[in-house]
């Protein structure tokens, strides 16, 4: 076995490893946005502190790993630093807005804040933005890898890729059922007041 065949497991292990974080993130970003108590919210903003278990050795196995595999194979290609700064900015966005958001709703909600203001961040279209933008990427970043397209074709890709997931995580609440169902309780919130 190779150096070369180790850091290919590592650099695949580490992609496999950034969607299940994404899906666990999707999962906790639901959860917050339908918490109907400050309990719920600060449950679910608790846990998305652990993501960084996951997302840290991911986003370095990858770009590591992809840096190395680049060298090796001469790889002179422009996917390849496309691909590179796409994987660095989903990182920094990630680590910056939705870190960022999410420890300071922990906080505020640890204090035993009023729910209101609380939910309206939470609620807020930030978080799924840089939501759907970032697993929009990831999927752009497979289909570049996959495809080895040209620099233009490489860069329209990922536009295309971050727009779409941008765009289905803005919907996903409506095509769950979310808003529904959160319009259902508060009606009958209002109901038994």
């Amino acid at each position: 076995m190779s150096t070369f065949s180790i850091v290919l497991f590592i650099h695949v292990l580490s992609a496999m490893a950034l969607f299940v974080a994404i899906a666990l993130e999707g999962a906790i970003l639901v959860r917050v946005r339908s918490a109907q108590n400050i309990e719920q919210l600060t449950l679910s903003v608790s846990s998305s502190r652990k993501l960084g278990a996951i997302y840290g050795p991911a986003f370095l196995g990858i770009l590591l790993g992809g840096i190395y595999l680049a060298a090796q194979l001469h790889i002179r290609a422009a996917w390849v630093p496309v691909a590179l700064g796409a994987t660095l900015l989903m990182a920094i966005i990630g680590g910056i807005l939705t870190a960022g958001k999410m420890s300071g709703l922990r906080k505020a909600a640890q204090e035993n804040s009023v729910f209101e203001p609380l939910v309206r961040i939470a609620r807020g279209n930030a978080l799924v933005v840089s939501y759907g933008f970032r697993a929009g990427l990831a999927v752009g970043i497979v289909f570049l890898m996959s495809t080895t397209p040209t620099l233009i074709h490489s860069l329209l890709a990922l536009t295309i890729a971050s727009i779409l997931g941008i765009v289905f995580a803005l919907c996903l609440p409506r095509l769950s059922g979310f808003d529904r169902d959160r319009d259902t309780a508060k009606t009958q919130a209002a109901a038994r007041s």
